[in-house]
């Protein structure tokens, strides 16, 4: 089945606002966003969080830092992208580093892709989303769930037209 990232993401799976005081907790509270709405298991965080450790997920997107983090599909009962935006940025290690090359990250996409092979292809398409340094403005400014939503999916529907 063929799919775009806006058939992953979910009004309930945007969180304005997210007040956290490091990576770690970052992607705890996006992981409970999922797992609430049955989308992952409990031990999704901590799967995603080891990989950061290890493959740091964080870009240096401008006007913002931007982290995706993601994990392999072991504990992800069914496909979804959660979306935070941070009150204040938080350290993530830069994409391609070691992880000592420390990005101030305020916008975290967080993928749960239960196809392997499907995952690649959606990281392409936040790629490509996130490259627009309007959308990164307007979300850091969003002040819910309804306008963050409202400003991804136009953004995506615009890089879909490009495509």
């Amino acid at each position: 089945m063929q799919y775009t990232l806006m058939d992953l993401l979910r009004r309930a799976h945007i969180i304005t606002g997210l007040k956290v005081l490091n990576a770690q907790e970052a992607i705890e509270e996006l992981s409970k966003a999922l797992s609430e709405t049955g989308h992952v298991g409990p031990e999704f965080a901590d799967d995603v969080w080891e990989r950061e450790k290890i493959y740091p997920t964080g870009l240096p997107t401008r006007p913002v830092a931007v982290a995706i983090p993601h994990a392999d599909p072991n504990h992800v009962k069914q496909s979804a992208m959660c979306v935070g935006v941070l009150e204040s940025p938080v350290k993530f290690g830069q994409m391609g580093t070691d992880g000592s090359v420390l990005l101030d990250v305020q916008l975290i996409f967080l993928l749960a892709i239960k196809e392997q092979e499907k995952q690649v292809q959606m990281i392409q398409q936040l790629v490509s989303l996130i490259q627009s340094s309007e959308l990164l403005e307007a979300l850091v400014k969003s002040e819910s769930a309804e306008e963050a939503f409202a400003l991804i999916k136009a953004t995506s529907m615009q890089v879909q037209s490009r495509a």
